[in-house]
């Protein structure tokens, strides 16, 4: 499991064990966000064992169940309620890291960043976004 830094608030990453909770040090964020629906795929450990785990540490837990390639505008909204509402480092995790990332290129532009910049930070991290630029652009221009 790796975390990747997106900005000083946001880490991604790809579907968490439970062991990774206690093994890695998860204490560093205020909340895991899981943006992948339950049962997604055989084996995921259940939003209820996460929480479990990770309340254990002080860490909150909540969930954003994104479809994969389904972002919709509910999402979007829950998401960035949830980082508005942590005011501390929060880790979004899905399979692979992509709906995590895609979500905070999402609420970035809401909050007024440039889609070139909220790709560059994206691609760099190693999320190749580019398919997102006309919803991320949408986004920043409702903001104006």
């Amino acid at each position: 499991m790796q975390t990747i830094q997106l900005d000083s608030q946001t880490f991604v990453g790809s579907q968490i064990s439970l062991d990774d909770i206690t093994k890695k040090n998860f204490r560093n964020f205020n909340a895991i966000i899981i943006a992948r629906p339950e049962g997604e795929d055989l084996g995921q450990p259940t939003f209820a064992n996460i929480k479990l785990i990770s309340n254990g540490i002080g860490v909150k837990v909540y969930q954003v169940p994104v479809v994969s390639g389904k972002i919709t505008e509910e999402d979007v909204q829950a998401f960035e309620a949830l980082t508005n509402k942590e005011s501390g480092p929060v880790f979004i995790y899905c399979r692979s890291g992509h709906r995590a990332a895609s979500l905070w290129a999402i609420n970035k532009a809401k909050k007024g960043f440039l889609a070139e910049e909220i790709l560059y930070i994206a691609k760099k991290a190693g999320y190749d976004l580019a398919s997102l630029g006309p919803k991320i652009a949408a986004n920043f221009l409702q903001r104006i």
